[in-house]
């Protein structure tokens, strides 16, 4: 399977990178700098120049699922926020129907909340927003909805449960595991579930969703 990760470039993206490298799957990252070629190039996975503010059709084409990481970041302003996160990513599964591109994956967060009134709240709305407009597509979509994100090594355990709103952690690694997982297995297709830390094994866990 032919798998586009948008926002390649991003800590949690590269990790998805180099699992899909390590399986069965072809990745392509889906860069917007010409100079961050070089650390896929060091992985031997091929790169694809495009702008979620621009149309990315010549990026999609030919592939075969969509993994969604992009993010506008956390030094950008609200704007920002509200043209990658949420009209960028509505843009990348307009252009996936379009393409015929059917598995999209798709990295939300918990506490996503089209209402929401939390201190991140234009991230919360735009995130929302943009998930809600996933789930009413014919696209085969997984939406995973990680807790806060940290930078230490997973193990391999995680939680899941179909309550979104909620307080917790979850690794880079372990989501990234995760995300690359629901590749294959079609019980996670038409799913929404949140991911924190836990004591289940990702496998099993993938397979109680």
């Amino acid at each position: 399977m032919k798998v586009i990760v948008i926002g390649a470039n991003g800590n949690t993206a590269t990790r998805v990178i180099q699992s899909l490298a390590d399986s069965l799957h072809e990745p392509l990252a889906m860069i917007r700098d010409v100079e961050q070629r070089s650390k896929f190039d060091a992985l031997g996975v091929p790169t694809v120049l495009a702008d979620l503010e621009y149309p990315i059709d010549h990026a999609i084409i030919g592939c075969d699922a969509v993994i969604f990481a992009a993010g506008s970041g956390g030094h950008t302003g609200k704007d920002k926020t509200a043209l990658v996160d949420h009209i960028g990513a509505i843009r990348s599964m307009v252009t996936a129907q379009v393409q015929g591109t059917k598995r999209y994956i798709m990295l939300s967060s918990i506490n996503v909340d089209e209402d929401s009134t939390s201190k991140l709240a234009h991230y919360h709305k735009a995130k929302a927003r943009a998930d809600r407009f996933l789930m009413q597509t014919d696209l085969d979509w997984t939406i995973v909805c990680p807790g806060g994100l940290r930078d230490d090594p997973g193990n391999g355990l995680v939680s899941v449960s179909e309550e979104t709103h909620l307080e917790g952690i979850t690794t880079r690694d372990n989501l990234a595991s995760v995300l690359v997982g629901c590749l294959d297995r079609g019980n996670t297709i038409g799913k929404r579930f949140s991911l924190l830390e836990g004591d289940t094994p990702i496998d099993d866990a993938l397979r109680s969703v």
